[in-house]
């Protein structure tokens, strides 16, 4: 039997106490987010009763909207992240002289009610007094708030599974490109999310039972049946239990240091789709010999 290929990307870093994949947890005022959702009507917006319906999409397809050189705009970064709740954001970052174009599209693999949180964690993190948002064009997504003023520049919208966030600050209007994204997520609704997400087959660990100062392998093994992915194998330890001596693409060498259960969470994250994945496995941490 021929092997399905699969690419799969690692990560060189990892920060425990941030989020999946390192990116930092974002700090909301209860005060301000109230008083923000009571002003643009958040308790009476509609959305989908099926939290399973949302968006499977390869994202590679909203290139073809984006700035381009021809325009003046230079690429600056493109980058994928994993978030807390099963959450995987992509970001592209363009400039042109001094003015910035950034689009952030986070997609829930957990359900649409983690992106409407991340929706109001982004905007109503801010060091502002006031939530500045106003509620933004109607046919964007199931609800949009924008900054208050013409032309559209900075707006946010959720929409099933997913939030996005688009800033642009040379001053032409966004509405091209957020009816263009709109169309995109529309045409590519599935009925259920949770059939289409990178599947962890098993995970498993060179030793349960390792002694304190044993080496123990955890390796992830992930499912082939969708050659065409290109997925991340992260794992999330307690740097105080585990210490990481050395990975592949799949599997992590541990030293063990102290006695105890650690709990080993290991993440796979598909970076064309966005969704992810996650399994844990207990590892029972010995005293030294």
């Amino acid at each position: 039997m021929i092997r399905p290929a699969l690419s799969i990307i690692i990560l060189l870093c990892w920060a425990f106490g941030a989020t999946a994949w390192g990116e930092p947890m974002l700090l909301v005022n209860p005060q301000k987010l109230k008083e923000f959702k009571d002003r643009i009507g958040y308790e009476q917006v509609v959305f989908s009763p099926d939290p399973d319906v949302g968006v499977v999409a390869d994202w590679d397809g909203v290139k073809e909207f984006l700035p381009t050189q021809e325009a003046g705009w230079e690429a600056f970064s493109e980058d994928v992240y994993g978030l807390a709740g099963g959450l995987v954001m992509r970001k592209w970052s363009f400039r042109r002289g001094t003015a910035t174009f950034i689009l952030k599209v986070n997609v829930s693999s957990s359900g649409a009610q983690v992106a409407r949180e991340r929706f109001l964690s982004g905007v109503s993190t801010t060091s502002m007094a006031k939530i500045p948002y106003v509620r933004g064009p109607a046919w964007l997504g199931q609800l949009s708030v924008q900054m208050p003023g013409t032309p559209l520049q900075t707006v946010f919208w959720v929409f099933h599974n997913v939030f996005v966030e688009l800033r642009d600050t040379s001053g032409i209007s966004v509405e091209p490109m957020a009816r263009s994204l709109q169309g995109f997520m529309e045409r590519h609704v599935k009925k259920s999310v949770s059939q289409n997400l990178p599947r962890i087959d098993k995970v498993t660990v060179s030793k349960s039972m390792p002694h304190v100062d044993e080496e123990v392998v955890v390796q992830a093994h992930p499912n082939l049946s969708r050659p065409s992915q290109q997925l991340r194998v992260e794992f999330q330890v307690k740097p105080e239990e585990l210490g990481l001596m050395k990975q592949s693409a799949t599997a992590f060498t541990y030293q063990a240091l102290r006695p105890g259960r650690s709990t080993v969470e290991a993440s796979l994250g598909d970076l064309k789709f966005l969704l992810m994945s996650q399994a844990q496995v207990q590892v029972d941490i010995q005293p030294k010999k």
